[in-house]
């Protein structure tokens, strides 16, 4: 039998893992998504896990993405008015 194939997740760069992971999260939390979300919730999980990566970590740092994003978009719109 041959190797096991991964999930898309496994070809994903870590940063977009990350986004991936925190926005499902947060829409599952707002009742916006389906409980089927849950199951690309835990693959990107084993992805990260495979590749060393603690949940926690995972989760914090989608979230200092998101709001470094915010701001980013914060300051070009104040920028251009």
């Amino acid at each position: 039998m041959g190797k096991e194939e991964g999930s898309i997740y496994d070809k994903l760069p870590l940063e977009l893992l990350v986004r991936f992971y925190y926005e499902i999260n947060r829409n599952i939390q707002k009742g916006i998504l389906t409980d089927a979300m849950y199951h690309e919730i835990r693959l990107i999980e084993q992805t990260v896990l495979r590749r060393g990566i603690s949940l926690e970590k995972l989760y914090d740092k989608g979230s200092r993405i998101i709001e470094a994003k915010k701001l980013l978009i914060g300051n070009n719109h104040a920028n251009t008015k």
